[in-house]
């Protein structure tokens, strides 16, 4: 029986900036790749048509505006989700996860869960950390920095060995 691997961290908005970028690269990758080049194509036609006083003159305006809008929704989205989770009752606190052949346990101010893989809908790891999916859109994220030398790889093991 292996060891259970215990990981305690800080649960604000250090540890958990810049996880939606990783999510919405993981589980969105080509949307976001079609995207970026659907706005960068926008703003260069509309540039490119940008002539002051002229039907194309309103047309170019609009693209680059269109093409800069989809440029910042990415970020929008980020800081709605941040902000979602400055309302989460363990923000600012610490919690401890708990990662052992049978699942994965949580414990922090806001109470405790104990999951079983097979309940656990996916886990990704990033090179900025780790990606717990509770369902295909709702994740728990920890950062790479809560993590002792070789600790992800084992978690990444333990739960190959729980899922049998």
């Amino acid at each position: 029986m292996a060891e259970p691997i215990t990981i305690i961290t800080a649960f604000d908005g250090k540890s958990q900036h810049g996880s939606f970028p990783q999510h919405m690269w993981h589980r969105y990758r080509w949307w976001v790749i079609t995207r970026s080049v659907l706005c960068v194509v926008a703003v260069c036609l509309g540039a490119y048509l940008m002539e002051p006083g002229t039907k194309g003159g309103v047309i170019g305006g609009g693209l680059v505006m269109v093409g800069s809008l989809g440029f910042m929704r990415p970020m929008l989205w980020q800081m709605w989700q941040e902000r979602g989770l400055r309302k989460h009752p363990a923000y600012n606190t610490k919690v401890r996860y708990t990662f052992s052949e049978k699942g994965l346990s949580m414990a922090g101010s806001a109470g405790e869960a104990t999951v079983t893989w097979e309940e656990l809908y996916e886990l990704k790891s990033t090179k900025k950390g780790l990606l717990i999916y509770t369902d295909k859109k709702q994740y728990i994220w920890i950062a790479a920095a809560a993590f002792g030398e070789g600790q992800l790889a084992k978690v990444l093991g333990l739960r190959k060995q729980g899922s049998k």
